[in-house]
């Protein structure tokens, strides 16, 4: 069993690239591949809101119609900015992105916002 000079096939030593190291390296990276895809998918999907391929897919966010007017004060009716975007924030709900004069980005809640034609 544990003599050193038999010579049985069960302990002989496969060449350095032999097929099977080949195609077990070629599937691995494949495999890694597909998983490092589908991990980065999923993580900009559940932050973003959309996969890094929806640009490919042909898939086109809605553009509000707001985007580009003016924003104003419901309540105090005075000038906030340019409207840029849309988006939720965790704390105050739907917001609009706001451009000020000065360039600063602000979020303002879409109840608060006056939109008006530039």
């Amino acid at each position: 069993m544990f003599n050193p000079d038999s010579h049985d096939d069960a302990g002989a030593e496969e060449r350095f690239l032999s097929w099977r190291r080949v195609r077990t390296v070629i599937v691995g990276s494949i495999a890694v591949i597909v998983i490092g895809v589908l991990a980065v998918s999923l993580y900009t999907y559940t932050q973003y809101g959309g996969t890094p391929f929806d640009r490919f897919i042909g898939r086109e966010k809605k553009v509000n119609p707001a985007v580009g007017k003016r924003a104003f004060d419901k309540y105090l009716n005075t000038y906030i900015g340019v409207i840029k975007g849309e988006g939720k924030n965790v704390r105050r709900g739907e917001v609009f992105y706001i451009e000020q004069a000065g360039g600063q980005l602000i979020e303002v809640t879409k109840e608060r916002v006056e939109i008006r034609e530039q």
